[in-house]
Formats: structure tokens, sequence, C-alpha cells
């Protein structure tokens, strides 16, 4: 595995390990059973967060009778991030002042993190666009 590759891997094996941990917390903490939009938020964390680390820590996956590299699923995970980020903020921002509290700033700091993670599924996808190919070799 080249380093590229391996920075890669390991922040997807965090990422994922930290969004379940998240996940996890909310669901200590707000209480059983949660309400409908609790259990939607952490749904969505616990899929985004498992998929993400089982694309860090396997190299292929078993679909069925479809055998798919880690870089799809690492896209699919990191695609299924953005649409809930920014779905959860604009939900949010339209009921209030947003997830943060800061109004129009978090409005920036969305468009940012939302396009920053569509760029990134977009080369997991396509096997390197702008980053080196060779990040996204499937063993």
């Amino acid at each position: 595995m080249n380093a590229r590759k391996r920075v890669v891997r390991h922040g997807l094996t965090g990422g994922g390990f930290v969004t379940l941990v998240l996940a996890g917390t909310f669901l200590i903490s707000l209480g059983l059973p949660p309400s409908p939009s609790t259990f939607v938020l952490i749904s969505w964390l616990a899929l985004v967060g498992g998929t993400m680390l089982l694309a860090g820590l396997r190299e292929r996956v078993s679909i069925g009778s479809r055998t798919v590299g880690w870089p799809r699923v690492a896209a699919v995970a990191v695609s299924m991030l953005a649409v809930g980020w920014g779905g959860v903020s604009l939900v949010s921002l339209l009921a209030g002042d947003g997830v943060t509290g800061l109004g129009p700033i978090e409005v920036v700091i969305t468009l940012g993190m939302v396009g920053y993670f569509a760029w990134f599924a977009r080369e997991c996808w396509a096997g390197g666009v702008v980053i080196a190919e060779e990040t996204f070799t499937v063993d």
C-alpha cells in the first residue's frame, strides 16, 4: 500500500469510527425511544460511519454477486455524508439559526464542506482525477 492510499484509508477508518461514536452518543444522550427526526439523524450517522469504516478496513466488499473496490464504497459513504450534511443544515437554517447558531456563516461553512465532500466523492468514484491515480488502487 502506498503512502497516499494509506492516508486515505486510515482517514476513512478514523472518520467512520468517530461518526459511529457520534451516532452512539446521540442515541445514549437523547434517550430511547428517539423521536422520528432523531432516529433519522442517528440512522444517517450510523450508515455513513459504517460505510466509511468498511471502506477503510476492506479492500473489496461483496454486494450480492458483485465485488466492489474500496474507492467506490468510500465514494458512496462520502456522498451520503455530503447529502446528509447539506440536508440537516438546510432544514435547521429554515427552522431558525441552523445547527451551529451562526446563521449566515453556517451557509458558507455548509457550502464549503458539501462542495469538498462532493469533490472527494467524485475523486474516489473516478479513481483519481486530481489526486494521483495510485492513491485509489485496489490490490
